[in-house]
């Protein structure tokens, strides 16, 4: 597992386009309050940062502002941690303005603390009276005031946008067209089942979080039914709890859809652990009751054998591939059958003057049977008990 997780950050890092010169692997008996790791391996790392020229090192963990300040100290040397990493990610993607806010929020909710310019010497004010003057506001101070302002107002600018985003959702919920969105683990192929299933062209790359802002593609079924998909940002283990908040927006796409659909990477090694963390930001998110249908994405690269033990370890996973077009009609299936369960059969008549009734129907639910007469048309429908109280006046009694 540990060198899973070694490759998975050697891949964040190069993402962002830097060279990997190369890696090391240590186990912590203790934890170093200082500086993380001992003094020995504190010289093995620096004679290896010597040996290979590195200029950047990256930790696979939390660094506490004094222990990034003292490694950086003690090897000269650029030092990050797993969460700056994906946070310089996140800003490198981010390509819309709430992107680019909830990335800037995150940044500067995460500096605060790792203010460490401490140019006392420097008074941006003098104040109290001759004689009894104080030193006022250091810079280090002043950077603190600036960056909490800054927050404040990032914050302000997110509150205005998802106020937008929510009149936006309204209009879904008012329109009543059943919503999927697509989740999982990051590079597991979110964006390229949406346009297998959708037939849309939204861009897709072979990198971690190539997608950050939700994408939502509309699928017509054949009698008129729709369904919106929305492809979300991808998930990572110990993704910053700064991110989750800011972008919680986003990934309430999750929670609010009608069915969750978990995309996961079946030919990954770290499968169940990719599924374990995607459900786990699922449950911090408030989505644990919420209906969903797992994906296992990339079949069509599966040996026998892999195939056999995943159909033994997820019985109601659904294989699939984005590319080749395998399994997207079982799939499909087990998104209506997702849509229809807890919904009844009723029968309705339309007047012959409400075909606009009829044709939601045709959007909003499983129109079984359909007969015209003189007065109208008398339909035959699976539909839930909310849309069926809309509907209330045109149910026909049993």
């Amino acid at each position: 597992m540990a060198e899973a997780h070694l490759a998975e950050l050697r891949g964040l890092v190069e993402s962002l386009g830097i060279l990997v010169v190369g890696t090391m692997l240590t186990v912590l008996r203790d934890i170093r309050t200082r500086s993380l790791i001992g003094k020995g391996k504190l010289e093995e790392v620096a004679q290896r940062i010597d040996d290979v020229d590195a200029d950047l090192a990256v930790f696979d963990t939390d660094l506490s502002p004094t222990q990034q300040r003292n490694l950086e100290k003690e090897w000269d040397i650029a030092v990050i941690d797993r969460c700056e990493l994906i946070l310089d990610i996140f800003a490198n993607r981010a390509s819309t303005r709430e992107a680019v806010i909830q990335v800037a929020l995150a940044r500067m909710q995460y500096s605060l603390p790792r203010l460490t310019r401490a140019w006392t010497h420097l008074s941006r004010q003098r104040g109290g009276a001759k004689g009894n003057r104080g030193k006022g506001e250091t810079q280090l101070e002043s950077d603190h005031r600036l960056v909490q302002d800054r927050i404040v107002s990032l914050k302000k600018d997110l509150i205005k946008i998802r106020e937008q985003r929510n009149a936006r959702r309204k209009r879904r919920f008012d329109n009543a067209i059943p919503s999927i969105s697509l989740v999982g683990y990051t590079n597991a192929g979110k964006s390229s089942l949406l346009n297998s299933i959708c037939g849309s062209d939204v861009p897709v790359e072979d990198r971690l979080f190539a997608t950050l802002d939700p994408t939502t593609r509309r699928f017509d079924k054949p009698g008129n039914r729709h369904i919106l998909f929305t492809d979300t940002v991808g998930f990572i283990r110990k993704l910053p709890h700064d991110l989750v908040d800011a972008f919680r927006s986003t990934l309430e796409e999750a929670v609010i859809a009608d069915v969750i659909l978990h995309v996961a990477d079946a030919g990954s090694p770290e499968l169940d652990q990719h599924i374990a963390t995607a459900e786990s930001v699922l449950m911090e998110l408030g989505a644990k009751d919420k209906p969903r249908i797992l994906a296992l994405n990339k079949a069509d690269t599966l040996s026998l054998d892999r195939r056999e033990s995943l159909v033994l370890r997820y019985p109601a996973g659904i294989f699939v591939s984005a590319r080749s077009g395998l399994g997207l009609d079982t799939l499909m299936q087990a998104v209506f059958r997702a849509l229809d369960a807890g919904k009844s059969t009723t029968t309705l008549h339309l007047p012959s003057d409400r075909w606009d009734l009829r044709s939601k129907l045709h959007q909003v639910s499983s129109v079984l049977e359909e007969n015209f007469d003189k007065r109208g048309v008398r339909l035959l429908v699976r539909i839930s008990a909310e849309e069926k109280s809309r509907f209330a006046d045109y149910i026909l009694d049993a």
